[in-house]
Formats: C-alpha cells, structure tokens, sequence
C-alpha cells in the first residue's frame, strides 16, 4: 500500500505505546509502508487522540501506566461513531511529523485494533480480544510480520466495507423488484428524453384518473396532473437523474379530473446509448394513497400518544421495541431511533429479576398485568415506575405485541417512605415518652440505694461494684434522656447566640479528652458571624455528638475540622436542598478524615436506633437527635462522604434579621453575568444539571450538558472551540473527575475547568492543584458563588 489512487486516502495509523523509542520504531516502519501515522505516550492520550483524528487502525502496547492497553481499548468500543467531517489534521501535538491536510472520514467504532504484547500466554491473547482487538502481535516485533499483519487488516476492513455497500445495493434491487411485482395499483411508465414522449400503461392512466388511452404521451400533459405545492418536487426528480445519473424514487400527490387529490409512489432508472449519452428513463408507478392516509391517521394517533407525560412503548413477544414515544424519550433519556428494535430488558433493567419474569407470565395468562418495576435511565439512574401491560393479539388471537404504559412515581415513592418514616419516628417517639417515664421510676431508686449502700459498706471490692452499678445507672438515666428529647421534639429557651463560642468550647472538649492521634483544626471568625437563636445546650449536644462520631470514625487517627461562617441561600440553592429555605444562614461545618460511608448507608444514619457501631458502644439515637435539634431551630442539615475518604457533616441555621443579614438580602452582591459564553456542565445527578443550567443561562450562559466522563470527552471534542470552562462534578460513574480532567487535558492543555465535589479535603484540593485546576466549588453551591468561580475563571 505505497500508492494510493486519486480516490483513496492514505490510511493513518495511531501508534500508542508509553515506550519512546518503541513508538519512534513503529513509525518509522508504517511510514516506509506508505501509512500517515500519529502518536499517544497513554491510554488517556490514545482515546483523546482517537476522538479528535479517527484513525484506520490502532497499535495499542498492551501495558501501559496511567491506563492500561486493555482498558484503552474497551473504552474505544464504547465511544460513540464520530461525526467530525474533513477535520484539519496535524494541528494537535500528538499528530507530529505529519502534514497538515484535510482527511476523509476515518475511525468508528469498527475501527480495527492491533494489540502489542510481551506476554504469549492464553489468558492474555483472551484479554486482548475480549477487549476488542482485531489481532496482536508479540514482542520482540517482527517488523515484515507487523507490515503483513497491518496491511491484511486494513484489507479486511476495506472488504467489508465494500460488502456492506453491496449488501445496500442488493437491497434496494430486492425492493424495486417487489415494487414491481406488486400487482395492486401498479403500472408502467417510459419517458424518452429526446422526444419528450411519454408512454404510459393502462395501470398508469388508471392511477391517474385516466380513461385507457386518454393520454396523450406529452410531457407537459403529466406535468398537468402534478399537484401545484408537489410541482417543482417532481421536476427536480425527473431532471438529477438524467444530470447526475441517480436513480429516480419519489412520492407525490396528484389532482384527478374530479378534483380529487390522490397519492403516487414512482421509481425509475436511466438509460444510456453507447457514448454514454442518456436517452431514456423508465420505471413504475403505484397508487398508495390508501397508504397515505392511514399514515397519516397512525402519525395523528402517534402525535396524541407523544403528548401524554406518560412513557408508552410497544414491543413484540421477544422483547424488540417497536414503538416508542416522546414520553419515554423524557422519562428514559433514549431517543426514539436509539431505542427501536433495542431489548427493553437489557435497555432499562439491570437484570432479568423474578418480579419481570412473573409478570411476563400473568400477562400471557391473563391478557393484562400491572405493578411497579425499578428501571434503569440513559445515564444511570435507577427510577420506579407504575406499569401497565396490555397483550395485543391479531386477527386470528394469537399473542402479537405488548402495549406498555409507564407512569414515573421515583418522586412519589420517595414521599412516601419521607410520610412513612415520620409515622414511624412518631410511633416510636410516643412509644418512647412512655417507657422512659417508667425507666425514670426505675432508676432512681436504684441511684438512691447505691449512694446509700457506698455510705454503708466500705470494703474495697464492695465499692468497685457499687461504683460500676452507679455508673451504669447513670448511663441508663442519660439515655432516658435522650430518648425523651426525642419523643417530645426539641423544646426549650431560645437566646441569641453566637456559635463561635460554643464551637470553641467543643474544640477545648475535644482536645482535652480524644486521643493525641487525632488533629482538630477550627476556623471561625467569631466577630464576623452573624447570631442565631437557639438553645445553647441543645446545640452543644448537636456538636458534641457529631465530633464524637468523627473520632469513633478514625480509630487510627486523623483530622477534625470545625468551622462556621455567613451564608446566603438563594433560590438555587434551596431548590438543590430538601428543607432549605432561601435567606440567610450560619453554616457549620463538621469534617473528619475517617473510613466513610457507603451512599446506602447515608440513607439511613439519620433513623432512630440506626447505628453502625458494636453492641454497647452506640444507641443509633445520636444523628435522630441531631435532626431533631437542628430542624427545631427551623434548620437543615447535608452529609457528604466517601469510603475511605471520610465524611463532612454541614449544619445551616437561620441567622438573625438584622443590619449585615438584610443588607445581604437585598444586595445579592450584583451577580456577575456572562456574555454568551458556553458552559459545559458535567454531572451524573439530572435535577443538579438542570438547575444549574438553568440558572446559567438565565445570567447569560449558553450551557452544553453531560452526565458522564465519556460523554464529557465527547462533546468537548465536538465544540472544543465554542466551550470556555467545564464545570466538573468529581464523584460520577463510567469515568471519575480526575481521569475525565486528564482526558480533557489530552485533547486542550489549555483548557478551563471547575471541580465540583461534595467532599473537599485537603488530600482532594492537592490532588486537583497538581492537576492544573485551582477553582473549586462546594457542593451545593449558590448561583452567586457560582458565578463569581466562573468570572474569575473566565478573566
């Protein structure tokens, strides 16, 4: 393959190895081939340059650091087929030595791969191709194997290519031949083009509304029956074929002598005289205006099926979709041509699970069948629906399709088990008032006796067990305690507080009585703060609690952050938090750098008796009475966590309304607007992006938006050029933050980026610093701080 024809391109190869000399090698030996050849040092740099130039075929190295061979070439397959036409190739570092020129369409998905090994065992050749590879070759390289081995791909490739095209052509021959075969409504036509001749079948003049014989074979004379608004449609048909030499298929509406309008499906092919000249086109014609209609009451019937909420969806008995609406374009995230003839189990469940499969077995019983069912989204998200199933059969009653209605309830259900838990924490608050009251009668005369019994017996022994009976007791009576403050909800005095001076006091606490192993860090700007109203004592006992689960969260040691500053919380923001309330606010935050929780867990940490401690060291009463309080002070609360990187706990309550808290309210710091920059906005929680881009847009955005790493990577790649900054969540599925930054960085290593993280400490911050990205947001965050990140990103 040293020369190329005038019609082909010159196949470029991209070469990924982390081995410089190895790559220096590999294109010095496809060049002399007569192969274009680009470069990656990586699997991230690789899949960025895949993205960006779509290459005829991929040498990938096997192992690699950063992202292995294997990996690398998994993720290719998932890439969806790139639309970039005639991009400008060799204006991107990692296409070096290569002359800049515009190329044809390359890489898809089909795009072969050519794996590189050192390794000759089974399991890795099973890798290689489980991965996706077309082939490999071991290490040391056989250089005239690996030309071989390169040009016979690239053949195969090019063959199949060539027979998809046939396979196309074939079909269409097989459809015109049905077209005229079809004996319903069908007739024939000649035109020739020199004479202007028009020959017409009796079928023909039939599907015209034309006696036999009637017409009288002009040109004109036909043009005559073609509907006005269809007129210049026909003619430009008639007239491509006999300049370009394309085939003649087209529909069209004519007018009877009655005034009748009817519809005609033609198809036609040209001829030519031996020069190459065209002389004559002939083909058929067919009345399908009965098809027509009935299009047209089915498009009608499919409108009002598209302006229902609801999802409605057809499939057959094998589980292929057959129809799919706008509702569940909605619902699912799947456009209707991503989703026809797809299978709605692996589409939209995670498994086969004995629910569905009861299901499919009343319905075929039954005719009907309905429940709930927990579905899978586009970008991931699990949903609960309400599904109705309706077997639909034909003319003889045998099972034809299914009709299915899905009703999204995610919302409805998550208020009901919200309804449920209140019911339950009120049983139990009710149940709790009156065991403690009989606990109380319980254990005083217990305390009394043993502080009596200490009085009277004084033998050493006797005292340790009386001393360990006192502190049981009292234990007991503590407990009470808090059961009760839970029971009756979190009544007491309320003052003006400044909570700089209580976080202080539990600092000293804190420091006084956990272990040297862990390190508290405050940062309050007491005189700063605005005051709230509350209970001292009850948010004493909110912070007491919450440092002590940091501690029993680091039994190795660690670090304890304390903080509290002013906040302003706005609609966004209120619209992000359930319980939020717009105004302002004291946020205190409390942080540590423990094990972390699981996303199943914090579900449940705030249940009462709820714990993940052992038996005796936890009541699961501690985070119960920790909402309790903070809600009673017209409060709310978010947990943040991660396994292994430990979690942060931030408390809002109201500030006082007063001189510093109006002004704020007031003057909203005269957000700062943007002047039609474009956003891309990446994050795997909808509600999340959706008001964030709303919000964006409404101070002069333009937002792009995706719910993954890889789909990040894709439309950067698309809009590069139109994007200013990607507002990145770090925490997501497919691909994680930190390897979507690196990605991004591959393509632009100038581009713009804010990290977004629910979790920021001091470990992730570095992280992100070396990283290049220096702007950081909070989850959640207001519009006005996230406004300001982007101006000061943007200058």
């Amino acid at each position: 393959m040293n020369t190329t024809d005038a019609n082909q391109h010159t196949p470029l190869i991209l070469v990924v190895d982390d081995d410089k000399f190895m790559r220096l090698q590999l294109r010095r030996a496809m060049e002399q081939a007569g192969y274009e050849v680009a470069e990656a040092s990586d699997g991230e740099e690789g899949l960025a340059a895949y993205t960006r130039l779509h290459p005829d075929i991929v040498l990938l190295d096997a192992m690699m650091p950063v992202m292995d061979g294997f990996t690398c070439c998994h993720l290719l397959r998932t890439l969806p087929e790139g639309d970039s036409r005639g991009e400008k190739f060799g204006d991107s570092p990692t296409a070096t030595g290569t002359a800049e020129k515009s190329r044809p369409p390359g890489g898809s998905r089909n795009t072969p791969v050519l794996m590189i090994t050192a390794l000759e065992d089974q399991e890795s050749v099973d890798q290689a191709f489980e991965a996706g590879a077309i082939d490999y070759i071991t290490k040391p390289i056989h250089w005239a194997v690996l030309r071989q081995r390169v040009r016979r791909v690239l053949q195969a490739s090019q063959a199949t290519e060539e027979l998809r095209q046939q396979t196309e052509r074939a079909q269409l021959s097989e459809e015109r031949l049905r077209l005229a075969l079809e004996a319903a409504h069908m007739g024939t036509w000649d035109w020739n083009i020199h004479s202007g001749k028009v020959v017409f079948s009796a079928t023909a003049e039939a599907n015209f509304g034309l006696p036999p014989g009637s017409f009288d074979g002009t040109y004109q004379s036909f043009l005559t029956k073609i509907h006005p608004l269809d007129l210049e449609l026909v003619t430009q048909a008639l007239v491509r074929p006999v300049e370009e030499g394309a085939d003649y298929d087209i529909e069209y509406r004519i007018i009877w002598s009655d005034g009748s309008v009817h519809w005609i499906a033609s198809k036609g092919q040209v001829y030519y005289d031996q020069t190459g000249k065209p002389i004559r086109v002939n083909g058929i014609n067919m009345d399908i205006t009965e098809r027509k209609h009935s299009e047209q009451k089915i498009c009608e019937q499919a409108a009002l099926l598209d302006i229902a909420t609801d999802a409605i969806l057809v499939q057959n008995l094998d589980n292929q979709i057959l129809f799919w609406n706008q509702g569940a374009e909605r619902l699912y995230g799947w456009k209707q041509e991503e989703a026809l003839g797809n299978n709605t189990a692996e589409l939209l469940h995670k498994q086969i699970s004995l629910k569905l499969r009861a299901a499919q077995k009343t319905l075929i019983e039954k005719g009907e069948w309905y429940g709930e069912l927990y579905q899978m989204t586009k970008s991931g998200r699990e949903i609960i629906v309400e599904s109705r199933w309706t077997l639909v059969r034909d003319e003889a009653e045998n099972p034809k399709a299914i009709l299915i209605v899905n009703t999204n309830i995610t919302d409805k259900k998550q208020l009901e088990r919200q309804f449920l838990r209140a019911q339950r924490m009120e049983s139990l608050g009710t149940l709790a008032s009156g065991i403690a009251h009989d606990l109380n009668n319980v254990l005083a005369p217990i305390l009394m006796s043993v502080q009596l019994l200490q009085i009277k017996i004084q033998d050493r022994q006797s005292q340790q067990l009386l001393s360990i009976l006192e502190t049981n007791a009292k234990r007991g009576a503590d407990l009470v305690k808090q059961v009760l403050s839970f029971a009756r909800g979190m009544e007491g005095e309320r003052t003006n507080l400044q909570v700089g001076h209580l976080i202080y006091e539990i600092a000293k606490i804190a420091n006084e009585t956990f272990p040297k192993s862990i390190e508290i860090h405050t940062h309050i700007q007491t005189r700063e703060l605005w005051p709230v109203s509350g209970d001292a004592t009850q948010l004493h006992q909110v912070l007491i609690n919450l440092c002590v689960n940091a501690r029993d969260a680091m039994p190795d040691g660690g670090t304890l952050k304390i903080s509290a500053d002013n906040t302003v919380i706005d609609e966004n923001y209120a619209r992000m938090n359930s319980g939020a309330k717009v105004g302002s606010h004291i946020v205190i935050s409390v942080s540590d750098s423990g094990v972390g929780m699981p996303t199943e867990m914090l579900d449940r940490i705030f249940e009462p008796f709820f714990t993940t401690k052992e038996i005796g060291k936890g009541t699961g009463l501690g985070l119960s009475t920790v909402l309790g309080i903070i809600k009673s002070h017209g409060g709310f609360l978010n947990v943040y966590s991660e396994v292994g990187k430990g979690t942060e706990f931030k408390i809002y309550l109201p500030a006082i309304e007063g001189e510093l808290t109006s002004q704020a309210l007031k003057n909203p710091s005269n957000l700062l607007t943007g002047n039609g920059e474009c956003i891309l906005v990446v994050d795997d929680e909808a509600s999340i992006s959706q008001v964030t881009q709303a919000s964006l847009e409404t101070y002069g955005y333009k937002v792009l938006t995706a719910s993954d790493g890889i789909e990040a990577v894709v439309l950067y790649a698309q809009h590069k050029t139109e994007i200013s900054v990607v507002l990145l969540d770090m925490m997501m599925p497919s691909m994680d933050g930190p390897t979507t930054i690196r990605t991004l960085q591959k393509i632009n290593p100038q581009v713009k980026i804010i990290a977004v993280s629910g979790l920021l400490s001091n470990d992730r911050v570095s992280e992100l610093a070396r990283a290049g990205v220096t702007t950081v947001l909070s989850k959640p965050y207001t519009t006005e701080e996230l406004l300001k990140a982007l101006h000061e990103v943007i200058i």
